[in-house]
């Protein structure tokens, strides 16, 4: 028995010394030597069982300890389970895992926006104040406060990606922060990397972006034109793939992420584009909205969609010389206008509608004789207006009060005052 071990562990350690020998004649050679020990080894069999050829009992149980390692190892699926398991120990929270508090990078009115480690975005039709809105962020987050925007964090770092923009209006962006904060060229470049990006292929955005955030580390994110990361914001896979992407990046680097997206062109849909938009609401803690009051040049910053608190609405707009200014008392004048205009036009159909219902009357009045009852006046209204009866009624009692109409006795006729020419 112990024999044929021996010849099984060598003829396995034979296949395993010349699978790594390429040479053929090398191979012939060292097969002959290894024949020649195998028969050796038979023929002095007993002096082995004697203890005398330690070298092949060596032989035999490395080849056995190869052996029962190879069949110890776990199989792929095992490996594949115990990483699985190793994922869910990681990512389970219990009542006592301590994780960090929830952290905003601006507030407005005591109100919470661009919660850090998350996404957000920032909608609006074309040419309708997004970067404008975005301005303001930055100089309340390098001054502290602008507005009534105030920023939660001290010292922060920001990283603007324009995708969209020629490099004029790029540079733009840190011109006018400038203007609104006063802050020297040196601080805000210290503070904010611009990158404008428009002529950079869609494929290098995305690492463009893992880059800076590696060696930036930046506390918020402005990627003005989120959809050129992408091919097509209408593929849904790529759409999923790119979100997904930056969650993990927002909570791997702690940052705020604000993605800017276009909402569709009709006036009444208010949804950002394609398949991207639909995920970006979905996942983003904030959705802001930009609004241009029609008429006007004020630009309303609402917001859409929150996780948690809704930030208050807040205007701006721009003055004489183009810069950008506080507009929240413009704005409450031009509602409180526009309410005068909408009610002073409702007053005015009800007024026409009213003559209308009137003038009917008297027609029907005319074609009388200038006398009619009340019971008879109502059952031609109600067919000649489209009216239910106390409607009618209701009618009819208005104009005896207000003098259009006389009645005696039940019967109506038109006043002196609307006498109808016969």
């Amino acid at each position: 028995m112990t024999g044929s071990v021996q010849a099984c562990g060598t003829l396995i350690l034979t296949n395993v010394m010349l699978s790594g020998i390429n040479d053929q004649e090398t191979q012939a050679e060292s097969l002959q030597n290894v024949q020649q020990q195998n028969a050796g080894g038979q023929v002095n069999s007993q002096a082995v069982n004697n203890g005398e050829d330690v070298n092949n009992k060596t032989m035999v149980a490395t080849v056995n300890d190869i052996v029962g390692e190879a069949v110890n190892q776990p199989t792929a699926e095992e490996q594949q389970k115990e990483q699985l398991l190793q994922v869910l120990r990681e990512t389970r929270i219990r009542t006592d895992t301590e994780v960090p508090p929830e952290e905003y990078a601006l507030e407005v009115d005591g109100k919470g926006i661009f919660a850090l480690r998350d996404i957000h975005a920032i909608k609006a039709k074309q040419k309708a104040g997004k970067t404008t809105a975005l301005k303001v962020f930055i100089a309340a987050l390098l001054l502290g406060v602008m507005f009534r925007v105030k920023s939660l964090l001290e010292k922060p770092s920001i990283l603007y990606f324009d995708t969209e923009q020629n490099r004029t209006d790029t540079k733009l962006i840190l011109e006018d922060v400038a203007q609104m904060t006063g802050l020297s060229s040196e601080v805000i470049d210290s503070q904010v990397s611009l990158h404008s990006l428009r002529r950079i292929n869609q494929e290098q955005l995305l690492p463009l972006l893992k880059l800076a955030l590696e060696e930036e580390k930046p506390q918020v994110v402005m990627l003005d034109g989120i959809v050129e990361f992408v091919a097509s914001f209408n593929d849904e896979t790529e759409s999923k793939q790119l979100i997904k992407e930056l969650l993990k990046l927002s909570d791997q680097y702690s940052s705020a992420i604000v993605c800017v997206l276009h909402t569709n062109k009709a006036d009444e849909d208010h949804n950002m584009r394609g398949h991207l938009g639909t995920m970006l609401a979905q996942k983003s803690a904030t959705v802001l909205e930009c609004v241009k009051e029609k008429g006007s040049s004020v630009i309303t910053v609402k917001c859409s969609e929150a996780r948690h608190e809704e930030m208050p609405e807040w205007s701006i707009t721009f003055d004489a010389e183009g810069h950008i200014i506080d507009a929240d008392e413009q704005r409450r004048q031009l509602l409180e206008q526009r309410k005068a205009e909408q009610l002073q036009k409702r007053q005015e159909a009800l007024d026409k509608e009213r003559k209308e219902r009137l003038e009917k009357c008297l027609c029907i009045l005319r074609d009388k004789g200038g006398v009619v009852s009340r019971k008879q006046l109502t059952e031609i209204l109600v067919n000649v207006l489209d009216r239910k009866r106390p409607t009618v009624a209701t009618y009819i009692s208005e104009w005896v009060k207000d003098g259009s109409l006389v009645e005696v006795n039940g019967m109506i006729q038109v006043s002196n005052d609307l006498a109808l020419p016969f």
